[in-house]
């Protein structure tokens, strides 16, 4: 069963930035490539989803383009976001891995 695993550059991107998240792929001490592999993108602050279920290409790691990073409501200073890679979706072997960042607003620093 391929794990799925998360890399990010940093946990704290300015808003309108993009960054490269990237998604491993293992099983056991092995890279392994997933049957399917997809991911999304969520605002936890507001409860919106911001990318809908993307396919991934599967191979055993995959760079993601995650942005433009917006505001989900601009009266906040900052929004926690969390990026969502699964492997194998509706497999028996269906694996998930999250990782979670903070956007900046611009206007409050």
């Amino acid at each position: 069963m391929p794990e799925c695993f998360i890399k990010i550059p940093r946990n704290q991107v300015k808003e309108s930035n993009y960054f490269t998240a990237t998604a491993y792929f293992r099983s056991g001490d092995a890279a392994s490539a997933p049957t399917t592999a997809r991911y999304r993108v969520d605002c936890l602050t507001t409860g919106k989803n911001i990318t809908a279920w993307t396919d991934i290409t599967p191979a055993v790691s995959a760079n993601l383009t995650i942005g433009p990073n917006t505001m989900s409501y601009d009266g906040n200073n900052n929004e926690r976001k969390q990026i969502t890679v699964e492997a194998d979706s509706g497999l028996t072997t269906q694996n998930q891995a999250t990782r979670t960042y903070i956007v900046l607003n611009n206007n409050a620093y």
